[in-house]
């Protein structure tokens, strides 16, 4: 059984991330009408030879969820349903919260941080964002990377759901995840309205994140090698499934193909310890990751277009990129790190108090007798 840290999916998380903000880098320039050496270096001399110049956001986005659904099966494994939900949601909620008014606030001062919509500066709006339902009801949109978390977020419902079942009959729960998410992608096909193309979205990809299930639990050697393969090809092939019947969702090019290299991928690096995967740097930057998703978008939009017009483009890409390093770090030191800590604290505290009424209560029974 191994249980160790697994710090090569934490220089997985850096490289992933750098290929997110790279990405939507290149989605900024396009849309302030610039354009850059850099990309025609990267693209002429790696990504084009490579068939993943268009390809950088899904493939890092895929490697996410394969991340998470393989972490938080990790963590399922020595918390309660309760506990393994709280946790996943203070780890998430504040700096989503934080950086959704940010975003809302400077929207409404009439500054451009990517937000989507004419009424994107509406109380309304702000509410709707917070709770992850501006995907289903067609809303504005204030930070539209978020849509990846109404991914996660079922998920870890589904996981909560069947931690009992995991413990005694770990084949049970990617097993009844599978078969459920079979059955909506036979109802699910329509995908015209918000509310049923989100939940496409989520259907598709959902797989994935059980693709990451499977693995932890190969590796914890809670499911025989056999076994984690036939489940491992059962969420590819709901994959498949999901591509050959929607126009739109996944809509990337070979995509099956793409979670195969990236499962693989997760493998290797899940077994790499030491060196530079070990390196504190490494794990300060993984820590940082989420922060750098939430955060990296609406800094770029706040990076005045004019700068790129005046100073070059390369001074521009260096301003957001610092700007994206700096709120991140206050992002992770100030609300991520406080709040985790104060959560677990508190969690402690409420343990340690649960203890000394047991020990006393066993205390006056032995008195008793």
């Amino acid at each position: 059984m191994r249980t160790g840290y697994l710090h090569g999916l934490d220089w997985l998380r850096v490289v992933a991330s750098a290929a997110v903000v790279y990405a939507h880098t290149r989605d900024w320039f396009t849309y302030g009408h610039q354009t850059w050496w850099v990309n025609g270096v990267l693209d002429t001399a790696v990504l084009d030879p490579l068939r993943v110049g268009s390809l950088m956001a899904p493939l890092a986005v895929t490697t996410f969820f394969l991340i998470s659904g393989l972490v938080v099966t990790y963590a399922a494994q020595k918390e309660s349903p309760g506990r393994f939900l709280a946790r996943r949601m203070v780890r998430l909620v504040p700096a989503l919260w934080v950086v959704l008014l940010a975003v809302w606030l400077v929207t409404r001062l009439g500054l451009d941080a990517g937000a989507r919509g004419e009424h994107a500066g509406d109380v309304s709006t702000l509410l709707t964002n917070m709770a992850l339902l501006n995907f289903a009801t067609g809303s504005p949109g204030l930070d539209l990377v978020t849509w990846t978390l109404v991914v996660q977020v079922p998920f870890y419902f589904l996981v909560a759901a069947t931690i009992p079942a995991m413990r005694r009959w770990p084949w049970l729960p990617p097993a009844l995840m599978l078969t459920l998410l079979s059955v909506l992608m036979s109802v699910v096909r329509n995908e015209d309205a918000p509310g049923a193309h989100t939940l496409r979205v989520v259907v598709t990809l959902l797989p994935i994140m059980v693709l990451g299930q499977v693995i932890a639990l190969t590796r914890l050697g809670k499911l025989p090698v056999p076994a984690g393969i036939a489940y491992g090809a059962l969420a590819w092939l709901l994959v498949v499934r999901g591509d050959l019947t929607s126009d739109f969702t996944p809509a990337v090019p070979g995509y099956p193909q793409m979670v195969v290299c990236i499962a693989l991928l997760t493998i290797i690096c899940s077994r790499l310890t030491g060196g530079v995967v070990g390196a504190r740097w490494v794990k300060a930057l993984a820590d940082r990751t989420y922060a750098v998703f939430l955060l990296h978008v609406p800094v770029l939009y706040l990076t005045p277009h004019l700068l790129s017009t005046t100073a070059g483009t390369t001074l521009a890409f260096a301003v957001a990129m610092l700007g994206t390093a700096v709120t991140a770090d206050l992002l992770y030191r100030f609300v991520e790190k406080p709040t985790v800590r104060w959560y677990r604290g508190w969690e402690n505290r409420g343990q340690k108090s649960a203890e000394r009424a047991r020990d006393d209560l066993a205390g006056r029974v032995e008195a008793a007798r």
